[in-house]
């Protein structure tokens, strides 16, 4: 099974049967840049999977542990548009005293139309448009920092 007269070199063959043993190159054997390069690409490729996997775990155990009070709070909500329900039919009927109930809706309906509308503009001039830009500073000062030690430069 094994080839036989080769005891030493790269096949070995163990004590009990002449079957070959599992090659391996000696310690103090170099690498070439090759292999080098390729331990990089695999070492970048594994740092930036934890990078992407990190926060996205993190986002998992949070919401996780927030579903229990997410879902309070999602009831809570319906009773605050059940309430609102019932506040705009009381102003219906307020309004009703004096004018019919169809005027009465109508003035209500562009009352509340008109808050809505207010309030709506002063979220849309306060809304800030942005990317996440201290994510993107940190990926530029990471690729600079590696770069400059890829290149052997100075870091700054």
């Amino acid at each position: 099974m094994g080839r036989e007269g080769s005891e030493t070199g790269a096949w070995r063959t163990s004590c009990s049967c002449n079957v070959p043993m599992l090659e391996s190159r000696p310690v103090y054997e170099r690498p070439g840049y090759s292999t080098l390069i390729g331990r990089i690409r695999n070492n970048v490729r594994t740092y930036i999977r934890k990078q992407i996997e990190l926060p996205k775990q993190e986002i998992a155990e949070i919401v996780k542990a927030n579903l229990n009070a997410a879902k309070w709070f999602g009831i809570a909500l319906a009773f605050v548009f059940l309430t609102l329900i019932s506040f705009a039919v009381f102003i219906i009927g307020l309004i009703a005293i004096w004018l019919p109930l169809w005027a009465s809706a109508l003035i209500a309906l562009v009352l509340f139309g008109a808050i809505a509308a207010l309030l709506g503009w002063g979220g849309y001039k306060r809304l800030e448009l942005r990317g996440p830009t201290r994510s993107i500073q940190s990926i530029k000062e990471t690729v600079r920092w590696a770069k400059a030690r890829v290149l052997g430069r100075n870091a700054s």
